[in-house]
């Protein structure tokens, strides 16, 4: 089960009745349309981290992709819509696979134990 955590911000009034106006537009609460807003920059972030990171050579393209929560191929993708200079090595298929194995193994071992409970 997620759990979640309350914080609390301050924001210009501004800010504030542009959050109401979009909250309006879209028949939701402010609260919401916040979540949304700041799930969908926290994304953006950490893409934009992983393409710099990869850009200066500190990350490979499947790094890349795990830092993001996308696939190695939508990485590729990503990188090739950036016009990022890049090429596929050894390292970035084997990080690949090693990345599909173990959410194999986790996703059996998920359902091993949700057979073993019942």
């Amino acid at each position: 089960m997620r759990t979640t955590t309350q914080i609390n911000i301050r924001v210009p009034g501004e800010v504030a009745e542009e959050l109401d106006w979009l909250a309006k537009q879209q028949h939701l609460h402010r609260v919401d349309v916040a979540r949304q807003i700041l799930l969908e920059g926290i994304s953006r972030q950490r893409r934009e981290l992983a393409l710099r990171l990869y850009r200066r050579g500190e990350v490979s393209k499947a790094k890349a992709a795990e830092m993001t929560g996308i696939s190695l191929w939508e990485m590729m993708d990503l990188v090739e819509r950036e016009q990022i200079p890049s090429g596929w090595t050894l390292q970035d298929a084997t990080e690949e696979v090693e990345r599909i194995v173990q959410r194999y193994l986790h996703s059996e071992g998920e359902a091993q134990h949700t057979s073993l409970s019942t």
